[in-house]
């Protein structure tokens, strides 16, 4: 298993900038993307001075050139017990407004496992709980899912952390998926078709946690 982090985005089709402007994008907007590192590495440098992960990284302000092995390991502690989330925000660590308080707050909801993402759509792609089979439609941060997984044979099995973003999902930036690059048997990709087929037919696509 490998890790992954994209930070590439490639230029849109036309179709995508239409669909960019009526507010229907795979990925986060550029001012949501910043908003979220903004929140985001914080608290993840909190966590880490906290627990002392790595001391060479205490200051952290930028996502930029963060090596993802040693984000993965603080990112971890933080999914491990998610009370310190409230303890970073009663800290006063870094000073948040009300919205802010809130959107950091709400990834105690973070739902961290294993997932099949089946497919992309073009408001985001759609991953499957291994463990229950609950269907969430989720957007990049800055890149695409589809970008994400180029080259990988679809449907394709990942571990990764789902939080919420305002009024959709997204994920912590950290998913790791088979370095072979191995295909799903078919009937396990007919069967992760069948569940997200369901999921839509019955309402029960979750865009939000």
């Amino acid at each position: 298993w490998k890790s992954l982090k994209l930070y590439k985005i490639k230029a849109l089709s036309f179709r995508e900038h239409t669909l960019l402007e009526r507010g229907i994008c795979m990925v986060l907007t550029n001012e949501e993307a910043k908003q979220f590192y903004k929140l985001w590495i914080p608290l993840l440098d909190f966590v880490n001075q906290k627990y002392k992960i790595n001391r060479n990284l205490f200051g952290m302000t930028s996502p930029i050139g963060l090596p993802i092995i040693e984000i993965r390991k603080i990112s971890e502690k933080l999914w491990d017990d998610k009370r310190v989330i409230d303890e970073y925000i009663l800290s006063g660590f870094k000073a948040l407004d009300e919205e802010e308080t809130e959107i950091v707050s709400s990834w105690k909801r973070a739902v961290r496992g294993g997932f099949i993402v089946d497919r992309h759509l073009w408001d985001g792609s759609v991953l499957i709980s291994i463990e229950n089979s609950e269907v969430y439609i989720v957007k990049g941060i800055v890149s695409s899912w589809r970008e994400i997984l180029e080259g990988f044979p679809m449907p394709q099995a990942v571990e990764a952390t789902l939080i919420p973003f305002g009024n959709v999902i997204i994920f912590d930036g950290i998913i790791t998926s088979s370095s072979s690059r191995v295909c799903l048997s078919r009937n396990m990709s007919e069967q992760s078709k069948q569940i997200y087929l369901n999921a839509k037919k019955n309402g029960k696509l979750h865009y939000c946690l």
